[in-house]
């Protein structure tokens, strides 16, 4: 291939993406949904919610699902909902949004971190198992980039501990496990669907399950218009009209409105962004130092293209080409290629030093019987993936020509690794996600 365009040669990438990174994809069936419910005047009304739910419950396969205003909201009632109170310990990962531990502290539990796996991203098994004890409530398994968790190995610690699984799909709706939808195999499932997730809606979030208390419970807390009517449970009933959380999470109508049109639409969405996904990594599957974040289990998929990242090996990269080098070379060749990913949630003062509600210990440790902060050597393989991972373009169809010219940037570059050049810092984590926190759920 010719010269590096970093170093003033031609881009790889020549062609103009068109609607290829467009998200999400709207059409007039959206806007037909929305003017008829602005006309409906119902935009406060738990009706859209309900006709929502049914839909989305078949979909997911739950007997139950609950619409809420934001993912985080979902977060709170799944987590509510399993009985996380006062003095309870809740094991997440630390790469992961806030919403996915935050509400813990809300609820006067303890966040207890534990490490990922290396090849999937996301939450360790056998971490999780070291970090069981008898003040655990919850294990958070958050399906990372689109990528599903080890469900099975979680599953089976569930059920020789009875600790709940949660799962997080906020990056992985429509992902797949051994055949199995992510959101449907652990004991109930939270998800956002803000205007940026693969199933995407204005702002909203869904809660599902199975399990007819966690239901009731995630009614309980912050769906004080349903409690009368949709609670079986007497302890429930006698609450009619006052959530017991104090929260207000009731779904407004125009969300789920577009919701219920974007989910008709998702198989087809889904289907595209697979074949992409599919065409990406196997363009790139022979080329040293880039390892596809692509499950390895037999009939299982990415979620929806949602933040998708590759995985870096600088010992394999020719020349031992440094990761940032390598990102900021593919991204003059016209293409998207930026090293590092979230932000790590056991190094942020929220999780270490900062007294929320004004106690005079920090809130991380206030209801813990020991301190539970965890530090950078108790989590070996997060500290390391910052050096190992980078984000890559997120297509929204299967354009095979432009997505091959997008590959060919990030081939042409090892291939060239020798001329890339290697900037002060380079080596550094600095930059990479390891401190400070801007994300939006």
């Amino acid at each position: 291939m010719a010269t590096l365009a970093i170093n003033g040669g031609p881009k790889a990438v020549t062609r103009d993406p068109g609607d290829i990174f467009v998200h999400p994809i709207i059409d007039e069936r959206d806007e037909k949904a929305i003017v008829e419910m602005l006309h409906s005047r119902q935009m406060s009304s738990i009706e859209p919610s309900l006709a929502l739910e049914e839909q989305y419950a078949r979909w997911q396969g739950t007997r139950y699902a609950l619409a809420h205003n934001t993912g985080t909201a979902a977060l709170y009632g799944a987590l509510w909902g399993v009985g996380v109170g006062e003095g309870d310990e809740v094991i997440c990962p630390s790469v992961t949004y806030w919403a996915s531990a935050m509400p813990v502290l809300s609820l006067r539990g303890v966040v207890v971190f534990a490490d990922i796996e290396r090849a999937t991203l996301c939450i360790d098994p056998e971490d999780v198992r070291r970090k069981i004890t008898e003040r655990t409530k919850a294990i958070m398994a958050v399906h990372i980039y689109g990528h599903p968790a080890d469900m099975d190995a979680l599953m089976e610690i569930s059920e020789e501990t009875g600790v709940p699984v949660i799962e997080d799909v906020s990056h992985a709706h429509g992902a797949r496990y051994k055949g199995r939808l992510v959101g449907s195999l652990g004991q109930v499932s939270a998800m956002s669907l803000m205007t940026g997730k693969a199933l995407p809606t204005s702002e909203g979030g869904m809660l599902c399950t199975d399990d007819q208390e966690i239901y009731e419970r995630a009614i309980v807390f912050g769906h004080y218009g349903r409690i009368a009517k949709y609670c079986e449970m007497e302890e429930y009933r006698r609450l009619q009209g006052l959530a017991l959380g104090g929260h207000k999470f009731r779904m407004n109508g125009f969300s789920a409105a577009m919701a219920q049109v974007q989910l008709e639409k998702y198989p087809g969405i889904l289907e595209e962004k697979e074949k992409a996904a599919k065409l990406w990594w196997g363009l790139l599957e022979d080329v040293p130092g880039i390892v596809p974040h692509y499950p390895k289990w037999e009939d299982s998929t990415l979620g929806g293209w949602y933040a998708p990242h590759g995985i870096y090996d600088q010992d394999a990269a020719p020349n031992n080409l440094p990761l940032k080098s390598f990102a900021r070379a593919v991204t003059a060749e016209g293409t998207v290629c930026r090293a590092g990913g979230y932000r790590l949630l056991h190094r942020h003062p929220a999780f270490n030093d900062y007294a929320i509600y004004g106690e005079d210990v920090p809130t991380a440790v206030r209801f813990a019987q020991e301190d539970m902060r965890m530090g950078d050597d108790d989590l070996p393989q997060t500290m390391e993936m910052f050096r190992r991972v980078y984000n890559i373009p997120r297509f929204s169809f299967c354009d095979e020509e432009y997505i091959t010219q997008c590959a060919n940037a990030y081939r042409k570059v090892m291939e060239h690794a020798d001329e890339v050049p290697i900037e002060e810092g380079d080596e550094t984590d600095e930059g990479l996600g390891l401190a400070g926190f801007t994300q939006q759920r």
